[in-house]
């Protein structure tokens, strides 16, 4: 089967969860036998070349780099990438196309693979299609509308964009949902990776499409369990993927004061000030902080360190790999109740809490005899796979095709 999938970015540019998914994915169907061609953006500026050819671990990799005017600020109306896009599509004539993400493409994408007669399938790996900032985390002072509402987008929004004229932003909104509206009739199959995503784009966009939840599982092979802790060995707690404040990084730290403990943070801090004020509070607390910095995947796991890993994201999470590689190692995990995370309560090794409860729950695992252990144990010695995933889509790949056979 010839596959395309469509990403906004795609590694080794970077490494985000959609990526990673993408990249697992097109590896594992490459396995099978499938050929698969990865059509993306990025974040380079356009210097002159249309399309930039690359190979990534064997996949091919066309990056479609943008203009001034091509990337969210300007809207989502990108009439030359969709017209390169075309030209690709109709050259590479695939069976089907896999859009995990348009953010990079912009609108007008689905309905040309409809034109061209070429089966789709759409992944709403987050939140992006019912909100211009992708994960309805609202800035300070600001909050998301309940259901389909957009009366506090405009203002959220224009937090960034500081148009003169707020009129200006509610239109450019609701144009925007006009445009992904068009995206999803378009589809031919639609998916998520939890019951959370598929139910949060249903409420607040709102649609009546049914929306397949195909979990990711874990995303890269792991042989390597970590080390239980031992004896008189000082319990270390820690989070890795990207260290911003609507991961809960700061609340982590609140929640470790007097605990006896170490704190480890794996990752880059994507704002210098939001690092500094992590630091400075963590001195302030008396916490043995160790700020280990960005891993790749040559590096060990930032799981094989840790006695207990801890994830209190206050976004409304749509899947949350970081806790499958967690479990997949062997580590316990904590997780705050938002979004998609709740999901994970009675699977086993981790424990679900309200976010104002997480001094209390790491209070209670540090101090109590035997919780880590018996929550270590509970760990399941098998979990869901990229494999599985893959086996799931091309089921579903095979319904979407048949929708467009003559």
């Amino acid at each position: 089967m010839r596959i395309c999938f469509l990403t906004a970015n795609f590694p080794p540019e970077m490494r985000g969860g959609t990526e990673m998914v993408a990249a697992s994915l097109a590896s594992q169907f490459g396995s099978l036998g499938h050929e698969v061609t990865v059509l993306t953006t990025g974040e380079r500026l356009h210097s002159g070349i249309d399309v930039e050819v690359e190979d990534f671990h064997g996949i091919e990799v066309r990056r479609f780099p943008r203009r001034e005017g091509e990337w969210e600020t300007g809207g989502l109306h990108r009439p030359r990438l969709l017209e390169l896009l075309r030209h690709a599509i109709e050259h590479l004539q695939p069976d089907l196309v896999h859009a995990h993400h348009l953010g990079g493409f912009g609108a007008g994408v689905l309905p040309l693979c409809r034109e061209l007669g070429t089966a789709t399938v759409w992944s709403l790996h987050d939140l992006w299609v019912t909100c211009p900032r992708y994960f309805r985390v609202p800035p300070q002072g600001h909050r998301c509308p309940v259901g389909s509402g957009r009366a506090e987008c405009a203002p959220c929004v224009d937090v960034d964009l500081r148009k003169p004229d707020i009129r200006v932003v509610v239109d450019a909104i609701a144009a925007r949902d006009r445009l992904l509206r068009a995206e999803l009739d378009a589809a031919q199959v639609l998916t998520a990776p939890s019951r959370t995503a598929a139910e949060m784009v249903r409420r607040h966009m709102p649609t009546e499409r049914a929306i397949e939840v195909v979990p990711h599982g874990v995303v890269q092979h792991v042989e390597t369990r970590a080390r239980p802790r031992g004896e008189g060995e000082t319990l270390r707690i820690g989070t890795f993927g990207n260290l911003v404040a609507a991961k809960g990084v700061m609340e982590l730290v609140e929640a470790c004061a007097g605990l006896p403990c170490e704190l480890h943070l794996h990752g880059a801090f994507l704002e210098p000030t939001f690092e500094a004020s992590v630091r400075g509070r963590a001195a302030e607390l008396g916490i043995r902080l160790l700020a280990h910095g960005s891993y790749g995947s040559a590096d060990p796991h930032p799981a094989l360190g840790l006695h207990l890993a801890v994830f209190p994201s206050r976004c409304q999470e749509t899947y949350g790999l970081v806790v499958d590689e967690a479990l997949a190692h062997g580590v316990p995990v904590v997780v705050s109740d938002q979004g998609a995370l709740a999901e994970r309560a009675g699977t086993g090794g981790l424990v679900v809490t309200p976010l104002a409860s997480l001094a209390t729950t790491l209070r209670a695992l540090a101090c109590e005899p035997g919780g880590l252990d018996r929550l270590r144990a509970a760990v399941p010695t098998a979990l869901r796979t990229m494999a599985d995933a893959a086996r799931d889509y091309l089921a579903l790949y095979g319904r979407a095709a048949a929708e467009v056979r003559p």
